[in-house]
């Protein structure tokens, strides 16, 4: 969306701070520019919609504060970060704008079997966007599945995890956990269950009702049990074992 700086009138107050309305895909922001004290020599914008802040950018001034002409100087700090804040949420909002109409478009191929085409999406999104860890995982995911390229699936899903902050909001936790639901998927596309389930768990640690973890945690739990316990599934005598009862349920 084009950026809509006819519509933005800045106003200076007493030389302490910029106030702007700016409508971005019909919503309206309050931009705000204001300097700090002697003592805090800093710039902070804050841009708010419907009173919560969504954006924010902060900048020392100290290096201007004993100059002859500051008060010029700092005038046009204080514009030129609240023009660039403004321009910064802006390139946001359409970026996420445009992630979100790839992520539609491969959730409507995928629920249409075309796996292939949902793969080559991500592929072009990924190349837009190279450092977008949701974007890479889900391509990482569907790499193992699809292409059948399982160790490099999961390398790219566990790449992704590990471009995820630390710190992050009890909101934003629920997100992550589709990180582990990738790398699960990439696992078991590639034979590796215990590390899938491992994977899932540790999802189920951050949201514990999370339909997409419980129902592949579930698939993976319904497997019949062996008819001797103490040898592994894939021994022969289990795998010969299970044939012939199988057939006899069937009679």
């Amino acid at each position: 969306m084009a950026k809509k700086y006819d519509e933005v009138s800045l106003k200076l107050s007493a030389l302490s701070e910029f106030n702007t309305a700016v409508t971005i895909g019909g919503k309206t922001y309050h931009v705000q520019t204001e300097h700090g004290s002697q003592k805090n020599p800093q710039l902070t914008t804050l841009i708010y919609y419907k009173g919560e802040i969504v954006f924010s950018a902060k900048t020392d001034y100290s290096d201007i504060m004993h100059t002859k002409d500051f008060d010029s100087k700092l005038k046009d700090m204080l514009k030129k970060q609240h023009k660039n804040s403004i321009t910064n949420f802006t390139r946001r909002i359409e970026e996420a704008k445009k992630k979100t109409e790839y992520f539609d478009a491969v959730k409507k191929l995928l629920q249409r079997g075309n796996s292939k085409q949902a793969l080559k999406i991500l592929k072009d999104a990924l190349e837009e966007f190279p450092e977008d860890p949701f974007i890479m995982s889900y391509y990482g995911c569907l790499t193992a599945i699809v292409e059948k390229k399982y160790d490099e699936g999961i390398n790219i899903c566990q790449t992704a995890l590990e471009k995820l902050s630390p710190d992050i909001s009890p909101d934003e936790k629920p997100l992550y956990t589709t990180f582990y639901l990738n790398l699960g998927r990439a696992y078991l596309a590639g034979g590796e269950r215990k590390l899938a389930i491992e994977s899932f768990q540790n999802g189920l640690n951050i949201d514990k009702e999370n339909h997409d973890l419980l129902w592949e945690i579930k698939k993976l739990g319904t497997r019949k049990k062996t008819p001797i316990p103490f040898l592994s599934r894939n021994n022969p005598l289990n795998k010969y074992l299970g044939i012939f009862l199988s057939q006899l349920k069937r009679k």
